[in-house]
């Protein structure tokens, strides 16, 4: 009878350690886990502090960007405005365009939440229409095509200056003489891999006639070579530019 109680009151005894060892266990895990968890927010707010911070740097750099470019674009102007040659005035007015395009995908970045990814379906937009503005051509029509793309600033920045190069070809060389209609389409036609098409409803191109707009396609070949493009171009009813290009 004593046995069996002492082999009891072991049995007890040791449940109770056990359950206090069992106790502090849990004590120390939760105590521990509540400090990681702690340590975790800390450098998750460490961390969007940083990410805020670049966000702001980087609309910033932006901003400048779009600033001094558009003060090059007035340097220039101010310049086109003493000369009296038509030649030149021309030439300026071209890299005016050129520059302006650019400032807008920095101008776009600054505005908008995302940093690195512009919207092309609103930059062609804005790029085409400032563009067609300043035209004596008052009855072009500007179709769109673009829905929920949106590529990188490198892309971005190459394509508007194609768009600029063609629709300024367009207005000199094609859409004289009629209600002039300028398409653009660019979709994502397989991952990574898009397609841009250019087409307007102009009188075609000759290459042997204007050395100018053979310049103009040699610039506009560059520039597809510079996102590694494949370029294809119809000369029927019009002329149409289709551009093939992958992003790795």
């Amino acid at each position: 009878m004593i046995n069996n109680q002492k082999d009891l009151f072991l049995i007890v005894a040791y449940a109770i350690m056990f359950l206090f060892i069992f106790l502090i266990a849990i004590i120390v895990f939760i105590l521990k886990s509540r400090k990681d968890r702690i340590n975790i927010e800390e450098k998750k707010k460490e961390i969007e502090l940083i990410a805020k911070q670049k966000t702001i740097l980087l609309k910033e750099i932006h901003h400048r960007v779009k600033n001094n470019l558009q003060l090059i674009s007035g340097l220039l102007y101010l310049q086109s405005v003493k000369h009296k040659n038509d030649e030149v005035s021309a030439m300026i007015d071209e890299s005016q365009k050129h520059i302006n395009s650019i400032a807008l995908v920095h101008e776009m970045l600054y505005k908008d939440d995302t940093i690195s990814l512009v919207s092309m379906e609103k930059y062609l937009k804005e790029l085409g229409t400032q563009l067609l503005q300043v035209s004596s051509q008052k009855k072009i029509t500007y179709k769109l095509n673009i829905i929920d793309v949106s590529l990188p600033v490198d892309y971005a920045t190459t394509l508007g200056l194609i768009v600029n190069e063609l629709i300024t070809n367009s207005l000199k060389y094609a859409l004289t003489s009629q209600n002039g209609i300028v398409k653009l389409s660019l979709k994502e036609i397989h991952k990574n891999e898009y397609l841009f098409k250019y087409s307007d409803n102009g009188s075609g191109y000759i290459a042997k006639k204007d050395n100018n707009n053979s310049l103009g396609q040699r610039l506009i070949k560059m520039l597809a070579e510079e996102i590694e493009a494949d370029l294809k171009i119809e000369n029927e009813k019009g002329l149409t530019y289709i551009f093939n290009f992958k992003i790795d």
